[in-house]
Formats: C-alpha cells, structure tokens, sequence
C-alpha cells in the first residue's frame, strides 16, 4: 500500500474552514485503488494551525492516477480566502510513503478486550 501525507499550514482562526472543505466529497472515494482517507487538526500549536491529511492507496500508481484526474483539479482549483482576501493555506509539505505494517482493532492478534 501506499499513503500521501498532507500537512497542510493554515492561518490562525482558519483551521475549521479548511476541515469544512474537506467534508465537500469531490470524488476520491470513486477513484480506482483509493483506500481511505484521514482528515486531522493538530492539536495545541500557537501561531497558526495545521491540518493533516492522509490518503492511503493500493499502489503509487493508484495515487498518480487521482494526482492527475479531472476530480483532483476540481477539488484544488479554489483556494480558501479569508473575508479580507488572504490565503487561508499559507504552506504543505508532502510525504509519500510505503505501508509496511498495518493493524487496527479488528485484525488484532492477541487483544484482550
């Protein structure tokens, strides 16, 4: 598997206009070898905000298929401004990574519970 890792930079007071954004399903879920998506605030930063977000893939090809659709265009074609006309994003970092080991509560060996 494979996962893209957005840390996304977000002007102070703004992080929950963001997270909004994202709960405006632009067609993701629909792509071939989408596997899921994580959409998180950091929480206790001072300064400005950060929203993290994770896709995860069946491979990298999967994920270059979304990168270059018309969906992925027309979810990233406006950028979130402020009422004065500011940027509400001022930065990201991407990571890509290759998934070695998963586990969740459901395929747990061992769990007592």
């Amino acid at each position: 598997m494979y996962m893209v890792s957005n840390t996304i930079t977000v002007l102070e007071g703004y992080g929950d206009d963001i997270l909004e954004r994202f709960k405006i399903r632009q067609g993701i879920e629909d792509m071939p070898g989408f596997i899921a998506l994580k959409v998180m605030k950091k929480l206790e930063i001072k300064g400005h905000e950060e929203v993290l977000v994770h896709t995860i893939w069946e491979d990298k090809a999967a994920f270059e298929n979304w990168f270059a659709s018309r969906e992925f265009h027309v979810a990233h074609r406006k950028p979130a401004m402020t009422p004065d006309g500011q940027k509400m994003v001022t930065g990201n970092s991407i990571d890509h990574y290759e998934i070695i080991v998963e586990s969740d509560a459901t395929k747990a060996v061992g769990y007592v519970g």
